[in-house]
């Protein structure tokens, strides 16, 4: 029987014929004991003796001790009895049989089920789910599943493959593009010490080295975030968030002399992380925060931990960010509609990257002097491993 509606039916069927049958043997087993009763009293010499005296026949079984007003005869009430007894018993014989064929009918669909979860946990796309010893339902289903897996497997890795060549392009654009860009920059330098230029000529000189530090910003920030999509192939270890924030906070301080970076934080906060992935991450806040702050900005740095998060704040004293902006400029070479600032549009794009990486997310919010608050959430173990 290879069809799981056929064990099921014939599961339904049998459990019916069993209820049928034990019903007929109840009803037919109390009549046999009543008739033999009856039997047995008019065989008894004494009681036909009794029943002579008075001239009288024994009263058939249905009317023994009948009386009037006294409701069904004894008989009666005892095949009803009997017949609730047997039916209730029946129930929970009918139930627990259909429990245990429902457990061996079902069973190839719980060994499907976890074969599935075992390919959706281990992220093993060329496994394949067993097929050809169950049911023909349970085999079809386990034949679109196996189809839709290889299906999944072509697929990702022609996105492997494709983003492995974006990766490969980005480093080596990166490496060829970062040694004429450093000459340029070299020789911008000289020329604009030279004593020989107009005005003009320092002024055109002072914007083509502010665009060729641009370009060397959008560079390294595509270079980052190449590096951020491939965070995945890196190896994860035992990473103490704290530490990477302390380290980012001061390294800021010295490259910010003008601004006032304050951090607030525990002594440790260990997670499982791509430690270059998260100082990527709170360089690029800091830095955001004192780029669009105030002329002496005040940022204010702050780490909490709970049994599952890791809550990293930073917020500033600027202007702020547009509410329509907010989720719009997490995205790459996308900026702030208001805002004046130089930048590439890249440094909240790979916080948003980093902290999708670590199983969190990053949102903006309003800080209470009015600029802009950045919280992001990395996920950690409860036991903080």
């Amino acid at each position: 029987m290879n069809s799981l509606r056929a064990r099921v039916a014939v599961a339904a069927v049998v459990a019916t014929a069993a209820a049928f049958v034990l019903s007929v043997v109840v009803v037919v087993g109390t009549f046999v004991l009543e008739f033999r009763g009856q039997a047995w009293w008019d065989r008894d010499g004494q009681g036909a003796g009794v029943q002579a005296q008075a001239g009288e026949r024994a009263p058939p079984f249905d009317q023994q001790d009948e009386q009037p007003g006294q409701g069904p005869p004894p008989f009666i009430r005892r095949l009803a009895g009997r017949l609730v007894f047997t039916n209730l018993a029946i129930l929970v014989l009918v139930g627990a049989a259909g429990l245990a064929l429902g457990g061996v009918a079902l069973r190839p669909l719980a060994l499907l089920r976890a074969a599935a979860e075992r390919v959706a946990s281990t992220r093993d796309l060329d496994t394949r789910l067993p097929q050809g010893d169950g049911p023909e339902e349970v085999d079809a289903l386990a034949g679109s599943l196996n189809a839709m897996l290889e299906r999944l497997q072509r697929s990702t890795a022609r996105t492997e493959a494709t983003l492995e060549n974006s990766r490969r392009f980005a480093a080596d654009a990166g490496h060829e593009l970062r040694t004429p860009l450093t000459s340029m920059r070299a020789n911008l330098d000289v020329l604009g010490r030279s004593p020989h230029l107009s005005s003009d000529e320092q002024r055109i000189m002072s914007d083509v080295s502010r665009e060729q530090e641009r370009l060397l910003a959008l560079l390294d920030g595509l270079q980052r975030l190449a590096r951020g999509d491939a965070a995945d192939a890196f190896p994860r270890e035992r990473t103490d968030l704290a530490e990477i924030v302390d380290a980012a906070v001061s390294n800021a301080a010295d490259r910010h002399q003008q601004a006032t970076i304050i951090f607030s934080g525990p002594d440790e906060a260990l997670l499982d992380g791509w430690p270059d992935g998260l100082r990527l991450l709170v360089d690029n806040l800091i830095d955001n925060a004192v780029r669009h702050g105030r002329p002496d900005v005040t940022v204010g740095v702050t780490l909490a931990v709970e049994d599952s998060t890791a809550r990293l704040t930073v917020e500033d004293d600027g202007p702020g960010i547009p509410i329509g902006d907010r989720s719009q400029v997490f995205e790459r070479f996308v900026r702030g509609s208001a805002t004046s600032a130089p930048g590439s549009g890249l440094g909240l794009a790979l916080v948003a990257q980093q902290a999708a990486a670590h199983g969190g997310a990053a949102a903006i919010e309003t800080s209470p002097s009015g600029g802009t608050r950045v919280v992001v959430r990395l996920a950690r173990s409860p036991d903080g491993l």
